[in-house]
């Protein structure tokens, strides 16, 4: 029962999220952005439905979606585009696209397809978030809160729009639950899976790492298999080899499409090893197209003129370094005794009741520690709330830590947000940067 209640509540808030998407680009005009925005999604033949879902969705094809539907439905005919991963839009958007192009314009079928999937994966996720919480000894409370921010977190447009943040997230969501299982291969293909969808997800097996290595401390062995330290980079070296191969060999591209990338400046596969880094002796596209195209590196994103956007990012970070900070205080004194063997204790030595206190959380703090910092310091800054919602669950455990307390026994939908508005800073930070997140987003304009 408690289950179907919080499913129905994904689906009722879902359904207001994009109604709000249709209205904020119905009345607001779009942005000239001069961004990423190939030809041949025309409307031509379009039907009645067809008009209807342009018409609705059409706000949610917007920046890097339409990246993500162009790889699923053109492949990688830009050098630009190699910094997508193929695993969202080539085997989950590309096959459903397919065959919704059967009954719409090509350009509707990708768009549908990309909306639809993380529609469904969406659902999923409420479900894996409230599962894990109470898999991870969670009050129930607390695992439900968790679940409910996850639908109207402050990056909420990202997971609606044609984006990899809805299926990364139920990657993670999905390893963490084998994991606490003990399921450890089906753990290392989840997050297998993940690393194919973003570059950061073979950042996921440093879990595996900690879970073999708190195992070895335990039984004073080795008991880390060296074949999971190379099942653990292979999804990442697959990946960069099939874009190898992908873009390193002529391929017949339109004429339209041509066009476009000559006027806009972008490498296209029209000879073969048409890119510098197609000739090196390890063909790496990831880092290559990251520097030219997107200016990724360290502290290359720190200039007075981003201020705004380091503004945008600020509440995430301080939530996360209030954590940090009373999850080290907490810790300290443990921490200070047993030195580096904190990290392997089956269990935490304090009399205290706090949830974070407990070493299964150890590997999380740290993740997302790390996270946060490589955020500040070698990417875009403003990605970091998207970044970091769809990395892992411990943000909605953080964040639902303080509306626990609040019974949502027989709550509808309005009864929750009256509770959730007790907690002011959090229900306003959520609110605002929901409602203006997808106003903005769909028209173009800058939220990112």
């Amino acid at each position: 029962m408690i289950i179907q209640r919080l499913l129905w509540v994904y689906c009722q808030i879902r359904f207001v999220q994009y109604l709000l998407q249709f209205i904020a680009n119905t009345i607001i005009p779009d942005h000239d952005a001069h961004v990423f925005d190939p030809p041949l999604w025309s409307l031509n033949n379009e039907t009645i439905l067809d008009i209807c879902i342009n018409k609705f969705f059409s706000g949610l094809r917007r920046w890097d979606a339409i990246h993500y539907l162009h790889i699923a439905r053109f492949g990688y005919i830009y050098e630009n585009t190699l910094a997508f991963f193929p695993g969202y839009p080539l085997l989950f958007v590309h096959p459903l696209g397919y065959i919704l192009k059967n009954f719409l314009i090509e350009s509707n079928a990708y768009l549908l397809s990309g909306i639809l999937i993380n529609f469904f994966i969406g659902l999923l996720n409420t479900y894996l978030i409230f599962k894990l919480g109470l898999k991870y000894n969670l009050k129930f409370h607390h695992a439900y809160w968790s679940s409910i921010l996850y639908i109207i977190n402050p990056a909420t447009i990202f997971f609606l729009a044609p984006y990899t943040e809805t299926l990364f997230l139920f990657s993670q969501l999905l390893g963490h639950i084998y994991l606490k299982e003990n399921k450890i291969f089906y753990s290392y293909l989840c997050f297998s899976f993940g690393s194919i969808i973003r570059s950061n997800g073979i950042i996921s097996f440093g879990f595996i790492i900690y879970y073999y290595l708190k195992k070895s401390y335990q039984k004073k062995q080795l008991c880390f298999p060296i074949y999971y330290f190379i099942l653990c980079i292979l999804p990442f070296i697959l990946t960069q080899y099939f874009l190898y191969k992908e873009y390193c060999y002529e391929k017949n591209i339109s004429d339209e499409l041509k066009i476009y990338g000559f006027n806009n400046d972008l490498s296209m596969p029209l000879k073969n090893f048409s890119s510098i880094w197609c000739l090196k002796q390890i063909p790496l596209s990831y880092q290559y197209v990251q520097k030219k195209y997107w200016n990724v590196g360290f502290l290359n994103y720190w200039r007075w003129k981003q201020i705004p956007n380091f503004c945008l990012a600020l509440p995430i970070y301080i939530i996360i370094g209030n954590f940090i900070i009373n999850w080290f205080k907490l810790i300290r004194k443990d921490l200070w005794k047993n030195k580096f063997k904190y990290l392997f204790l089956q269990e935490n030595q304090s009399k205290i009741n706090i949830w974070f206190e407990k070493n299964d959380f150890v590997p999380h703090i740290i993740y997302i520690l790390f996270l946060s910092l490589f955020t500040l310091f070698f990417m875009h800054i403003q990605v970091s709330t998207r970044f970091l919602f769809s990395s892992g669950p411990l943000l909605y455990f953080i964040c639902a830590d303080r509306i626990q307390p609040y019974d949502i026994n027989n709550r509808n939908l309005i009864k929750l947000f009256s509770l959730f508005q007790k907690e002011t800073f959090l229900f306003y930070y959520y609110f605002i940067y929901v409602i203006i997140g997808i106003s903005l987003f769909s028209n173009f304009l800058p939220w990112t």
